[in-house]
């Protein structure tokens, strides 16, 4: 039996149903009426790190260790996460070493590629000078022979960029993915022992991030994308054999933006962070006050790069005409902090808090008996805090970590976890930023995006031995759902649950002794956190 995961990135339950209904959708159309279909949770936050972390293990952040994109545990600034950061074995490790036959196509989080049996070609923050870009290391020249014009993406979307031309590169991207999974199933895959082959479509989360607010009566751009991908899954659905079973999934899914709250700069007005006293810092200070800030600039940035990228002055939207070096000197920065007098502080895209632990952060003040009192105090702040021009409350929620976080490593989570994305609309409309534009002038500013993730991701199956039913899931129960349709024993350890309705079979468990790792570091960061930033996530 051949299992088809096929991954759309950010793909929303409510936007999916609609263009169903509509008729725009055909197979998914299908796969909704003849299989299961749902809501597929995320991971809080919904973002790419944490969220395909628990997808490729099964745990939640507490047990594999990524609670976002950066790794915090040497210094403020952090290092960009990859799949070796993932401190809990892989599925796809899993079945390689009970025989099963594994295929990974640009999935997220991959780089650098597992040895398994089969093989990986990572996607998103490969770094192009790296020599293991693929395992077998090989396979990435011959798919490009196999098909030439393969790439792992279009640029991003820029200011000065024609939409409609930015959405035809992403349409033929996917057209791509597609020739190159079907290539990489008949010639690697197929045949082996209960293979599972997966593909990621990435252009459906970047056109709902860039183009959300370019919807007009006539032309809506997502669904341009979601069409192509739609296609691409019925051609994919024609290949497959009779006892093939088909998954389609997304890591979260996406909603508009209205207004972003700076967390670094409230928890400054607040008094639980504060910037040094050096003359500099002073300056941008003062200059961040008038309105100097990095996120006030950066659209004369993005109207300069296309024309300094076609004279061949810059290779790409960081290096060289906006290096970290240049903006930290520019603007307020992490740099900027007195951390020996902070008390906490945000390194992430939503809705994160953490405390500065004397033990835990390099230069952290706040010792063990005032950490319940200081985070105590933080979240009740946070709960109060009104939405201005709406007077909501900010915060569907608040939490602290243990709520949603349990494992060995839940001592490096993030003290303090409030959500801003779910529930009525002003919720649906306010992103907590702490790791783009670290400091801000106001505490609420306008968007960075116009589209930014929600919680609920989608969820269908189709194919032999799949019930017809609606039915909601998290996304730690596909990796056991996956295991089990292979007949493959699933670890204890795991916190997800098997989809019956995909997988009937009964279960068989053990306690693998390797089932923790040791992260392993790579050269690579310097790179992977510059096409980070090109793309808005840092």
């Amino acid at each position: 039996m051949t299992t088809f995961l096929i991954a759309l990135d950010g793909a929303s339950p409510n936007l999916i149903n609609k263009w169903i209904d509509d008729g725009h959708l055909k197979n998914l159309g299908k796969i909704r009426r003849q299989g299961l279909s749902g809501n597929l949770e995320s991971t809080f936050p919904p973002l790419t790190g944490p969220a395909w972390s628990s997808f490729h293990t099964g745990v939640n952040p507490g047990k594999h260790g990524i609670y976002t994109w950066l790794d915090l545990s040497d210094s403020y600034k952090g290092k960009v996460i990859n799949g070796s950061s993932i401190k809990t074995k892989t599925i796809w490790k899993q079945i390689s070493s009970q025989g099963g036959g594994v295929g990974l196509l640009s999935v997220p989080v991959t780089y650098p590629p597992e040895e398994v049996n089969g093989f990986v070609i990572p996607g998103f923050l490969t770094p192009s000078a790296a020599k293991n870009r693929s395992y077998p290391e090989d396979l990435l020249s011959e798919l490009t022979d196999a098909v030439p014009d393969y790439k792992f993406l279009p640029e991003p979307y820029m200011k000065g960029k024609d939409p409609r031309e930015w959405v035809s590169e992403l349409k033929k991207a996917i057209r791509d993915r597609s020739k190159a999974t079907r290539y990489l199933y008949r010639e690697k895959i197929k045949g082996m022992t209960d293979e599972v082959i997966m593909t990621h479509f990435f252009a459906t989360d970047q056109v709902q991030h860039f183009l959300w607010d370019k919807v007009t009566k006539d032309w809506d751009p997502r669904l341009e994308v979601f069409k192509e991908v739609d296609r691409e899954v019925g051609n994919l659905i024609d290949m497959a054999p009779d006892d093939s079973v088909f998954i389609i999934l997304s890591d979260h899914g996406f909603g508009p933006v209205e207004k972003t709250f700076n967390i670094n700069t409230w928890l400054e007005s607040e008094g639980y962070l504060n910037l040094n006293r050096s003359p500099g810092t002073r300056i941008k200070r003062r200059l961040a006050k008038l309105g100097f800030t990095e996120q006030n600039t950066q659209p004369i940035g993005e109207i300069i790069y296309p024309f300094a990228k076609k004279l061949g002055i810059v290779d790409n939207p960081i290096t060289g005409l906006s290096t970290n070096d240049a903006l930290n000197f520019l603007f307020l920065s992490s740099k900027d902090v007195d951390w020996r007098r902070t008390m906490a502080y945000s390194r992430s895209h939503i809705g994160h808090i953490r405390l500065n632990l004397e033990d835990r952060e390099k230069s952290g003040p706040v010792r063990g008996d005032d950490y319940e009192r200081i985070r105590r105090e933080i979240m009740e702040k946070l709960s109060k805090i009104r939405v201005p021009s709406t007077e909501k409350k900010l915060a569907e929620w608040v939490k602290p970590k243990e709520d949603l976080y349990s494992g060995p490593y839940l001592d490096e989570a993030p003290d303090i976890l409030f959500n801003s994305l779910e529930g009525s609309s002003c919720y649906g409309s306010v992103v907590g930023y702490g790791a783009i534009m670290f400091f801000n002038s106001r505490v609420f500013s306008k968007k960075l995006h116009p589209g930014h993730h929600r919680r609920d991701g989608i969820l269908m199956a189709y194919g032999q031995g799949v019930e017809k039913e609606e039915r909601d899931a998290s996304i730690m129960d596909l990796a056991p759902t996956i295991l089990n349709l292979g007949s493959y024993k699933i670890p204890r350890q795991l916190d997800g649950e098997v989809i019956g309705e995909i997988s009937p079979a009964d279960p068989e468990f053990y306690e693998p002794d390797d089932f923790y790792k040791e992260p392993v570091t790579t050269e690579d960061n310097k790179e992977i956190t510059e096409r980070m930033e090109s793309l808005g996530y840092l």
